[in-house]
């Protein structure tokens, strides 16, 4: 090289994990001796903080950042320039001070600002509509039949325009989509002359053996030659073409993962998506496939929706080609209707008419291909391994395929550039048109602020996810997602919300169909003086569904471990430091194992292991953290079998018609029943005694390690110890509580499709609140044992009815039995909130000695 390469420091836009950005900032302002306004510019994304810095000042500053908490890149140097970034935060305080311009200098007389209880009402309806605009609980309930869904319909047409009947895309929009469609199409078209070649080699080959025959010239170097290209072609076949065209790597974002939802379960949001189709022509309504005992009739046909946890609104496309609305709750709990109508009609837009699916399939459907493909083969994901580990006569053949998808990476890395490049123009139309249909509901000129709202959500739908994760690693969940996403919505402080203004200045990923707005697209709506076809937008969509929070609740459990237990959302969005404290030094000690209940206070029964010292103990568990982990697992499916078998067996015995297998029965006799019952306590307590004999290790672990430990270290663990002991008067009693809680999920599970008996519910609700009186009996018996403020919760968990009222039935006794069981799982974690904070004081202590002592931790290599 003739000079030395030069390098720039670019910011991530992010600080590291467990960092105070208030801090970070402070410090970055003290290092580099600037205000703290210029210093958060260096929050910005891609902002270059130092440029034309050798590998060696590289180090330096990189080093420097990172004690601070940035977090950063390195780029070559040029690759990035302040300038652009400057000038999309100047545009966009121009804009932002042309609307406060605006809105002053309008009369007050054209733009009213009235009162939320006092906005005008749309139209004069003899019907009766709540504050929010939209119709009341009675007539969502009945809005299946006669004048009730009629006039529920003209009351949700009342917040449309009179004119907004049919208002598509301009012509002119749709037609600028052909041209560049024709260079998008030339990576798919290149497939298709590869299947095409691939097929013609087939006949090739098999034609040649035929012709050989004829031409009385087959032999050995005939067969041979048939069978290498035979070969080839299904090598190259199976590694490229097929899974392009099966989407065999693809998988649609919240495919298989959402609630699907039943019209009798929001019956409002229905009858809102058929005005919406009419007065703006958007749908994705086809076939539903409903009950076979229901006869074919206009409910055949409609949107199919799915709900998920989060934030996320788009259409889905499954393997047979259905589309399917999927709703995130949590963008209906944050989003007032008309935003979240925006979402719903930007997501739609995307299926509109042949011209634009097949623009879509060529764009960015074909992207999404090559990409999973790409994943795929670097992931050595072969055809013979989608559904598991390959049987064993086929894993040559499977290793064969994956050794040569790695040399087909960099191949298909350079047709996922090319095609970038020949279908970014038609990306970027199609990103545009989607906002233009966005704009038709909310308006040109509201669009900005719905595009900051937007933004602001999928940043509280990132956060709640990122808090989710990292509880999951500590055997804990979110028991409410989309309100978790509604609070940390609600709760942006003005730092954070700069900073994602700032974030809105960069440019717009087009390759993604959900990626929120930004300065340079709001500006673009902005020209197009769009009118919004709402006449009013602040109405709510929570109220067009029958039980909402209890949907929030069941849609949080999909996609979790089993062995991951619900918590109230406080217990993680507003944790104490001292419990977050506990929880590191925890997932520091078991290497995130850590137990889901009490540990055992005794050593191993094995004499071999009971003699073992303390690094041979940690070397021994950490040869069985896998096992540990597989038996946590196992057990707590076993658990939740046994709450079904239970619920199963009162239903037996109580002279209901079940299905066995839907309550993992034997059979459908009270013998069967007790049978099965006998068989699931045999395999738990089977695996609970493997637990605790790898469990009984880590107590060894703590005796050794509190043998060496400084008098004073080890008064304060024994102490501790103590503390631990009094808690094992809570083990069966918790035990019991947390399969109560267990059994009243089950409950719920099966409401839907079970006429329950009212002793029964009556007696399991009673039973669980019992049950959450008895711990707390037990914990004021132990005086200084827990915190006052954890008693006081516990007691309020315990409190009010016991029973559920006997007039409830469908979703409202759902939605009861789901209140029951949130108190049950809520007391339940309260204690092993308060056990595990003893037990860290214990281990802390554990761990500084091990660290003196300089003992190998315990850390898988998979881990590190």
């Amino acid at each position: 090289m003739s000079a030395q390469q030069k390098y720039q420091i670019v910011s991530a836009g992010k600080v590291l994990r467990a960092r105070n950005p208030a801090e970070v900032l402070a410090q970055m302002s003290s290092a580099f001796s600037i205000s703290a306004q210029q210093a958060r510019k260096l929050f910005v994304k891609g902002w270059v903080i130092k440029d034309g810095l050798s590998s060696g000042q590289v180090v330096h500053y990189r080093t420097q950042l990172h004690q601070i908490g940035l977090k950063i890149e390195v780029h070559p140097a040029g690759k990035f320039d302040n300038r652009a970034i400057l000038a999309r935060m100047q545009f966009a305080r121009k804009r932002k001070a042309r609307q406060a311009t605006e809105v002053t200098a309008e009369p007050s007389a054209e733009r009213p600002q009235a009162a939320p209880s006092e906005k005008a009402e749309p139209a004069p309806s003899s019907t009766h509509t709540t504050r929010s605009g939209l119709p009341n609980k009675h007539v969502q309930d009945t809005a299946g039949g006669g004048g009730e869904a009629s006039s529920a319909r003209a009351q949700l047409e009342a917040l449309f325009s009179p004119d907004a009947a049919h208002r598509p895309v301009s012509t002119a929009r749709n037609l600028g989509l052909l041209v560049p469609l024709v260079s998008a199409a030339l990576v798919p078209a290149l497939f298709c002359g590869a299947l095409l070649l691939l097929l013609a080699g087939f006949a090739s080959a098999l034609w040649s053996i035929g012709a050989a025959i004829l031409a009385g010239t087959f032999g050995p170097g005939v067969v041979l030659g048939a069978l290498l290209k035979l070969i080839l072609v299904t090598l190259i076949g199976a590694l490229l073409v097929y899974p392009y065209f099966s989407n065999t790597f693809s998988v649609s974002p919240g495919e298989g993962n959402g609630l699907r939802l039943r019209k009798q379960e929001a019956p409002g949001l229905f009858l809102l998506l058929e005005v919406l189709e009419a007065k703006t022509g958007l749908s994705i309504a086809g076939a539903v496939a409903g009950p076979k005992t229901l006869a074919p009739g206009r409910q055949a046909f409609g949107t199919p929706v799915q709900l998920t946890p989060g934030a996320e609104v788009t259409v889905i496309t499954s393997a047979t080609g259905q589309r399917t609305l999927s709703l995130g709750l949590g963008a209906i709990a944050c989003l007032q209707g008309g935003d979240l109508l925006a979402l719903v009609a930007r997501a739609m837009s995307y299926h509109q008419g042949p011209l634009v699916r097949a623009a879509v399939y060529c764009s960015i459907g074909s992207g999404q291909k090559l990409q999973s493909l790409q994943d795929a083969l670097e992931g050595q994901n072969t055809l013979l391994n989608t559904a598991g580990e390959p049987a064993a006569p086929l894993k040559p053949v499977h290793k064969l395929l994956a050794a040569c998808g790695l040399a087909a990476v960099p191949l298909i890395e350079r047709v996922q550039s090319l095609h970038r490049v020949a279908s970014g123009a038609l990306a970027r139309r199609l990103e545009a048109r989607a906002d233009a249909v966005a704009a038709q509901i909310t308006g040109s000129d509201a669009f900005a602020s719905f595009a900051e709202r937007w933004n602001q959500l999928v940043h509280a739908d990132l956060v709640s996810g990122e808090i989710n994760r990292e509880a999951m690693l500590t055997g804990r969940r979110l028991l409410d997602v989309p309100h978790a996403v509604q609070w940390l919505f609600r709760s942006l402080d003005e730092d954070t919300r700069n900073s994602i203004e700032m974030a809105m200045g960069e440019d717009t990923d087009y390759w993604s169909l959900n990626e929120p707005a930004g300065h340079t697209r709001i500006a673009a709506v902005e020209e197009w003086q769009i009118s919004s076809v709402l006449q009013r937008s602040d109405f709510s969509l929570q109220k067009l569904f029958v039980a909402f929070d209890a949907l929030c609740v069941q849609s949080s459990r999909l996609g979790m471990d089993e062995r991951c237990r619900a918590v109230e959302n406080s217990q993680l969005l507003t944790a104490s430091k001292e419990v977050e404290a506990a929880q590191q030094v925890l997932s520091e000690y078991f290497n995130r194992a850590i137990p889901a209940d009490f540990l055992p206070l005794h050593g191993p029964s094995i004499a071999e292991l009971s003699e073992m010292a303390l690094q041979e103990t940690i070397d021994w568990l950490r040869s069985r953290l896998i096992d540990l982990q597989e038996l946590e697992q196992r057990l707590a499916q076993l658990q939740l079998r046994g709450a079904r078998i239970q619920l199963g067996a009162a239903l037996v015995r109580a002279n209901v018609r079940v299905d066995p297998r839907s309550y993992d029965l034997c059979g459908s006799t009270p013998s069967a029943a007790e049978e099965s019952r006998k068989d699931n306590r045999a395999r738990i307590e089977e695996c609970r005694q493997q637990r605790t004999q790898i469990h009984s290790l880590f107590f060894q672990r703590i005796q050794r390690a509190m043998a060496a430990m400084p008098a004073a270290d080890r008064s304060v663990v024994g102490e501790a110890l103590q503390q631990l002991k009094q808690f094992e008067t809570l083990r069966e009693p918790l035990a019991s509580l947390s399969s109560s809680g267990d059994l009243l999920g089950e409950l719920i599970e099966q409401i839907p499709t079970t006429e329950f008996p009212e002793a029964l519910v009556q007696k399991y609700t009673q039973l669980a609140v019992q049950q959450i009186r008895q711990v707390h009996q037990r914990l004021a018996e132990q005086s200084g044992l827990v915190p006052q403020a954890l008693l006081d919760k516990l007691e309020a968990y315990g409190a009010g009815e016991t029973g559920i009222p006997v007039s409830q039935r469908g979703n409202d006794l759902a939605g009861a039995v789901q209140g029951m069981e949130l108190r049950c799982k809520s007391a339940a974690a309260v204690v092993v909130e308060a056990y595990h904070t003893v037990l860290a004081n214990v281990l802390g202590l554990c761990l500084k000695e091990e660290g003196r002592q300089k003992v190998k931790p315990l850390r898988l290599v998979g881990a590190l």
